[in-house]
């Protein structure tokens, strides 16, 4: 059979406009084809609207018991090997020191004398000393430590209290000198090398 040659331009013709086609629709397929441009506009839209949605956070983690940014509570007891120990309420005590000792020292301008009642079993084995193991200091919000314990004769002072054996409760008043009206926590500490844990001021 003899082809002509408007058989092969035809032919031509028609391989070309296939071709044309084939590409055209890789395209698309990258973006979206005329059906579908509305579908792909409205999945934008749901995509930009999910973009400016609030995104949750997740809780950050709580801070450890008896840290500074999560400080026990007065009156709960803390514990090591040795020492089993409650703070009761602490308060401003001028009034009762002066009474205690008229040749008491009134604190300097812009001090205060706190009084942190102490509560301390000792738990050990041997013997222990609340006066001179046991260390309340007072952490202001300006990031200092005050540990300043010259107030005086103090009423019914923890330094007072003698040596324990195994079971032996120690009951006194530490005092601290603080700046007057500061915010901040009381920190207590258990033994010479122990780590300081926090009470809010109450």
């Amino acid at each position: 059979m003899r082809t002509t040659p408007v058989a092969v331009t035809a032919a031509l013709l028609l391989a070309l406009g296939l071709t044309a086609c084939s590409t055209d629709q890789l395209q698309q397929e990258d973006g979206a084809t005329p059906a579908a441009a509305g579908s792909a506009a409205a999945t934008a839209e749901e995509t930009s609207a999910a973009a400016k949605a609030p995104v949750e956070e997740p809780e950050p983690a709580k801070a450890e018991k008896g840290t500074r940014e999560n400080p026990y509570a007065i009156g709960e007891t803390v514990a090591n090997d040795t020492w089993s120990i409650v703070l009761g309420q602490p308060h401003e005590a001028w009034g009762e020191i002066q009474v205690e000792n008229q040749f008491n020292t009134p604190p300097a301008d812009g001090m205060e004398y706190w009084i942190v009642p102490v509560t301390a079993t000792y738990t050990g084995s041997e013997t222990g000393s609340a006066a001179w193991e046991l260390t309340v200091n007072f952490v202001g919000d300006d990031n200092k430590t005050y540990d300043d314990h010259m107030c005086g004769v103090v009423p019914n002072d923890l330094m007072n209290v003698g040596e324990l054996y195994p079971g032996g409760v120690a009951e006194g008043n530490a005092c601290v000198v603080v700046p007057a009206g500061a915010p901040g926590l009381f920190s207590l500490s258990a033994g010479l090398l122990g780590e300081p844990v926090f009470f809010s001021k109450g």
